[in-house]
């Protein structure tokens, strides 16, 4: 993977200036589907330990920066586009944002007390990536990451027939092994791995290409839909989006 090729795709990536998210899906069933359960989680982990300083690793446009700042958090931003950075900083004009090289962080060493990645491991060298991520946090700082499982068949599907303008070349999907497996030898200790999401991120790029405008009810079924996948034995492995949280080692 080419950290230029990922410079350009996201450097002219589309992003709302209002809500820092890039315009790749629709405006029903991402926000009051996906976000919401991402949401959803994130609190959960925050509620647990109340981190003093939050790296949004990957920060695109801004928008969970947004929010970890609403909920009362410091937070400091990072994106390899300066594109998105732009957006961010107008998105949210009282966090610290930084155009950087994920793997070459310009951060001393133990800072950050909380990793928070959202989709963005699976652009880089895995290995380079949490050695330095490593490297800026403190002892037994949380941690919370999710990328898109190479599993689910519907994504195979989208990504190969319908591919997004931020798909990079390069790029690589994890299994929900694989990343745990990689976290755990890097002195990541992943206490809760599990995936949600089987069919939602399609049905939003859909939704998006064909400018379909659902009724809420469906959003509703749809929602309920995926917790049900989220529980579901044998199957759960296979939704698109894994999510890795636990603490770092020394």
């Amino acid at each position: 993977m080419s950290i230029e090729d990922e410079i350009h795709v996201y450097d002219n990536a589309e992003v709302s200036y209002s809500i820092g998210e890039t315009e790749s899906y629709d405006a029903a069933f991402f926000p009051n589907v996906i976000r919401k359960r991402e949401l959803e989680v994130i609190k959960q982990v925050l509620q647990a330990k109340r981190p003093k300083l939050i790296l949004d690793y990957g920060c695109g446009g801004g928008w969970l920066s947004l929010l970890l700042l609403r909920w009362g958090f410091d937070v400091v931003g990072m994106d390899v586009s300066r594109n998105m950075v732009n957006g961010a900083k107008l998105v949210c004009h009282e966090a610290e944002f930084i155009v950087c090289d994920a793997m070459r962080l310009p951060f001393r060493d133990e800072v950050f007390d909380f990793l928070i990645g959202i989709s963005i491991l699976h652009h880089l060298n895995l290995k380079n990536a949490l050695n330095e991520l490593k490297r800026i946090s403190l002892a037994r700082s949380l941690f919370l990451f999710m990328e898109p499982n190479s599993l689910n068949p519907l994504s195979a599907f989208g990504r190969k027939f319908f591919p997004m303008e931020t798909h990079t070349r390069g790029e690589k999907q994890f299994t929900p092994q694989h990343l745990k497996t990689a976290l755990n030898s890097a002195n990541f200790d992943v206490e809760r791995c599990f995936a949600f999401f089987f069919l939602a991120f399609p049905v939003a790029r859909f939704s998006k290409i064909a400018r379909v405008n659902p009724p809420s009810s469906l959003v509703k079924m749809t929602y309920l839909f995926e917790n049900v996948m989220e529980k579901m034995p044998g199957i759960r492995h296979l939704n698109s989006t894994i999510v890795a949280i636990g603490t770092t080692k020394r």
